[in-house]
């Protein structure tokens, strides 16, 4: 032990900056090398939940309807990216109904419920602490997030609630200007919402800068969605 305490000692006194700007620029690297990672790889994230599952390139549609009114590079990478996060998720009394229980033929669809219950934590997870702020919604889901105060307000986004709204916080996104001209969306269920979620409480572990860029830039796009009118052919 005496020996290791004085070879430490010598070698401390001969290479203590070495180590130190070594250890520096190995901590910096680490740091830039998780945000790298961490970076997003989309301007804004917009989240779907209800019983019917796009396809792979209904998906990337419905991701272009929204691309097509972004006027902001959000992440800077000379791209506009929306991506759409589709979560399938039944209520009980979906299914239990012939429309999601039996196929075309009136054979019975198996459905995995244990996979079902993991969705819905997945669900909870990313109405209250996750990253989508715009949310197309079953009506049943938006219902239980709705108690729990979950959405902004339409009046606090453009001033008013329009005229059929499905209360002071959705719209029937079929309803809507943006939802009639993009056929991409007649692949969601006629009932879907479109409708705002509030900043999650938990943005303050985060960077509380970029979390507020991030909110206000996605809350600018809720606007032009809602604002959109057909173009006159």
């Amino acid at each position: 032990m005496e020996k290791f305490k004085k070879w430490f000692e010598n070698f401390w006194y001969h290479y203590k900056w070495p180590v130190i700007i070594g250890a520096f620029f190995v901590i910096c690297g680490s740091v830039m090398a998780i945000q790298f990672i961490q970076r997003e790889e989309y301007d804004s994230l917009i989240l779907y939940t209800g019983p019917d599952m796009p396809t792979a390139n209904e998906q990337r549609d419905i991701e272009s309807a929204f691309e097509q009114l972004m006027t902001e590079d959000f992440n800077g990478d000379g791209d506009y990216n929306a991506v759409l996060d589709p979560l399938f998720l039944m209520t009980d009394e979906q299914l239990e109904s012939e429309e999601y229980s039996l196929d075309e033929n009136g054979n019975p669809i198996l459905i995995n419920t244990s996979e079902m219950v993991k969705t819905k934590e997945r669900y909870t997870t990313q109405i209250f602490t996750g990253e989508a702020l715009i949310c197309l919604l079953d009506p049943a889901w938006y219902d239980e997030a709705y108690k729990q105060q979950a959405f902004v307000p339409l009046k606090e986004i453009i001033g008013k609630t329009p005229e059929g709204a499905y209360n002071d916080s959705a719209l029937y996104l079929h309803e809507t200007d943006f939802g009639k001209y993009f056929s991409c969306f007649d692949s969601l269920p006629e009932d879907t919402l479109i409708c705002f979620r509030k900043m999650s409480s938990a943005s303050f572990l985060k960077n509380k800068k970029r979390e507020q860029k991030k909110y206000d830039y996605n809350k600018e796009l809720f606007i032009d969605i809602l604002e959109f009118e057909i173009p006159e052919k």
